[in-house]
């Protein structure tokens, strides 16, 4: 079963090279292709440059915003951009000479020498505004959605990485069409499940857009999937905002990931690009290997092509970090062996094993730079974990506003300080007044420019309305201690699913060696050093572990906002149990728990993390199932707070 459906995971790739083939074939002449730079990644996925020139593809280009690429009079321009609003007007102001150049070009779409593809919609607007600039009849518009991409064994991803900000920063939902098609074609290649399990508003509309897109063809090959779990990004916030312990989740925290690969840049990494330049000027003298002008290496994150990413991914950082160094060791010591070989052992050495030795040296050595990078981007990473298990467990919030502050001037970092902020927001709320201190504080270090990044932030609930300042007979009144009995939204669920965890080998294992770590790799929450456990994997574990229906209410009843797909009926976990106690629901929902397939495909709307899934991983491991979990793209959660800074 597990090889099969990895076979129909990467099967997405021959769809969605049938879909593009289908839009260049439609074209005709000598064509040319023009791609922004964001899509070379995902596009690398789906097709290579050979296979677009059998395709009749003659050149491929990177696109430059700032000029025009000149066209002979008998070729055809094909871009290729992202749905972005911004990206499609500038290429409109590129393109609108045209209409004055070319007034007599011939209306037909056989004709037409440019094209547009939009990756992963053509939004009705985007016709509107190519008549406006003059282009109608010049121009022909394509659409083109990708789908799924498969990043490593039981990671997908849509490579969208502006639906969170669409949904959550700017309210807007037009993008979640195209991600409803794509699991609409997982559900026509896997199979439909048992059960869909929605939590968030967006997964409920994801739902509606795959009924109104019609029934799905039935198949006589069985499903795949026992049961689906779509979520919502802002029902688990803290799964992005907190700090990830693991290998993968760290990688992820310092580079640039661009479609499963990162980037070993140590001059222009996350950490560094962030950072006030007044503070970072006694980094500047790092050692980066051999030279500015050497281009950066990178690791792809795929077990299937990296074995020291396989054997290490879902590691704690220290674990692996130090695995990395002993295989670099063990790897001089075979070399030297080559001094006490005779002269034909050599040449069969050289012949057979030298140059297996030779590629596995290089990707040790990469992801050795990447682990000495990471260990000295993250600086007291201990003391880091110790302020977020405090805001965790809302321990002495003046304290905890107090050490954010001081980061704030000492460490001077423009999207994790604000990262720290948010998730005290989430955990034990901030008040107004104290907003009002930080954002001062922040704009005299950033600049005043930066002022509407904490009403972005508060769009997407992770912090408060800005308000304006209140006279002193009021903050006086604010400031008089009285007690507060309500909870935040999050600190509900998290008391009632058991998030919050109180590890007390926790704190021990932070600071111990690598041999002492494997004890703490009990529970899933051994992604976060022991403290909170994602929301996804307890859920997953809920789902898998639940032997009826009744106890799977008992679990979930509490759980506001998360409801139960069956047979085209909603309702919660509660209605679901008592409809099965009373008759009043078929026979074929009477035998869903326990799960028959255990299998689980998660969704997350609006982003991923690596400590997400390696939760969901561990689960499975527990369990003896199999999790896949796929989003629109994979972020850390300085990713979250600088999509803020993009408005």
């Amino acid at each position: 079963m597990d090889v099969t459906l990895d076979k129909k995971l990467q099967g997405f790739q021959l769809v969605a090279q049938e879909k593009l083939q289908a839009i260049i074939c439609s074209i005709p002449g000598k064509k040319e292709l023009i791609l922004e730079p964001e899509l070379i990644k995902p596009l690398e996925h789906v097709c290579t440059a050979s296979w677009l020139k059998l395709k009749g593809i003659q050149r491929i280009y990177k696109h430059d915003a700032k000029q025009r690429l000149p066209r002979a009079a008998d070729q055809v321009h094909i871009y290729m951009i992202r749905s972005v609003l911004g990206t499609f007007q500038t290429l409109l102001r590129q393109l609108q000479p045209l209409a004055v150049l070319t007034p007599n070009e011939s209306p037909e779409l056989a004709l037409r020498m440019f094209h547009i593809i939009c990756v992963p919609s053509c939004y009705a607007y985007f016709h509107a505004l190519l008549e406006q600039a003059g282009l109608w009849g010049l121009v022909q518009l394509h659409h083109y959605n990708w789908d799924f991409i498969y990043l490593d064994h039981g990671v997908l991803s849509l490579e969208l990485p502006n639906l969170y900000e669409c949904l959550y920063l700017q309210g807007n939902t037009s993008a979640l069409p195209a991600v409803g098609q794509s699991l609409r074609l997982l559900q026509m290649i896997c199979g439909q499940p048992s059960m869909v399990l929605t939590f968030g508003g967006h997964a409920a509309q994801l739902l509606q857009v795959m009924k109104a897109l019609g029934p799905v063809p039935e198949s006589n090959n069985p499903p795949d999937f026992g049961a689906w779990l779509i979520i919502d990004r802002d029902k688990d916030y803290a799964s992005s905002l907190l700090t990830p312990a693991i290998y993968a989740g760290l990688l992820l925290e310092v580079f640039q990931l661009r479609a499963g690969e990162i980037v070993i840049d140590n001059a222009n990494n996350k950490i560094r690009s962030q950072k006030l330049q007044l503070l970072q000027g006694k980094l500047e003298y790092t050692p980066n290997a051999s030279g500015s002008n050497s281009k950066p290496s990178c690791i792809r994150l795929n077990s299937a092509c990296d074995e020291i990413y396989a054997d290490n991914r879902y590691k704690h950082f220290a674990q692996a970090s130090s695995f990395v160094r002993g295989q670099v060791k063990a790897l001089g010591l075979e070399l030297q062996k080559l001094n006490d070989m005779q002269l034909e052992e050599m040449h069969d050495y050289v012949a057979r094993k030298l140059p297996k030795l030779t590629e596995l040296k290089a990707k040790v050595l990469r992801h050795l730079n990447a682990s000495e990078i990471v260990i000295q981007m993250l600086g007291n990473f201990r003391h880091l974990q110790t302020l977020e298990e405090d805001i965790l467990n809302n321990v002495s919030r003046k304290r905890l506003l107090a050490e954010i502050d001081e980061l704030l001037t000492t460490d001077g970092q423009r999207f994790n300080t604000l990262r720290l902020l948010c998730l005290l927001h989430l955990c034990a709320g901030v008040a107004p007044d104290e907003l009002q201190g930080f954002a001062r504080n922040y704009c005299n270090m950033f600049g005043h420019r930066e002022l509407c990044v904490f009403q972005q932030l508060a769009q997407a609930g992770l912090l408060p309305a800005l308000q304006p300042e209140r006279k002193s007979s009021a903050k006086l009144l604010s400031n008089l201690p009285l007690p507060k009995f309500q909870q935040t939204e999050f600190q509900a669920n998290a008391n009632r699913l058991k998030l919050l965890t109180s590890c007390a080998d926790a704190e021990q294992s932070a600071g111990a060696d690598a041999s002492a770590l494997p004890a703490l790799k009990s529970c899933p929450s051994f992604v976060f050093n022991g403290t909170y456990i994602p929301l996804a994997a307890q859920l997953c574990s809920i789902l898998l572990n639940a032997n009826n229906a009744d106890q799977l209410a008992t679990k979930l009843a509490m759980i506001e906002g998360l409801q139960m797909h069956v047979g085209g009926q909603s309702s919660t976990a509660k209605a679901y149990a008592a409809q099965l106690k009373t008759g009043s629901t078929g026979t074929e929902t009477a035998d869903l728990f326990p799960l028959r397939l255990r299998n689980l495909f998660v969704f997350v709307v609006g982003g991923a993390n690596y400590a997400e899934i390696a939760a969901c991983d561990f689960v499975a491991k527990l369990t003896n199932s199999k999790i896949t979990v796929a989003s629109d793209a994979l972020l850390a959660g300085s990713d979250l707070i600088a999509a803020a800074f993009n408005n």
